[in-house]
């Protein structure tokens, strides 16, 4: 599992997406193996943009504090842990993007 945190320099405006999505692939493409998860204090909309760019991938999460762990919002194989799944992100490779 892949922990994709993004931490914003500046106030994100919404014809940023695609920079922002070219960012993130530069560090964790979007085609893989390895679920992504994704982390930051981000608009609702650049969280969606996000895991759209991430469909590639086995299943796409977001992180909630509250719940200490990853919450699965989309999957794509068969054999991926249901939408709704919490699951820890303490054993997962953490990979911060500064945007």
């Amino acid at each position: 599992m892949i922990l994709l945190e993004i931490q914003l320099t500046d106030v994100l405006a919404p014809l940023q997406i695609p920079d922002l999505r070219g960012a993130a692939e530069a560090e964790v493409p979007a085609a893989g193996t390895e679920p992504v998860v994704l982390s930051g204090r981000l608009p609702v909309w650049a969280f969606a943009a996000l895991a759209h760019t991430y469909h590639p991938r086995p299943w796409v999460g977001t992180f909630d504090p509250r719940l200490g762990g990853a919450v699965v919002v989309e999957r794509h194989v068969p054999d991926a842990p249901p939408v709704g799944a919490v699951f820890s992100t303490e054993d997962a490779q953490r990979v911060v993007v500064n945007f």
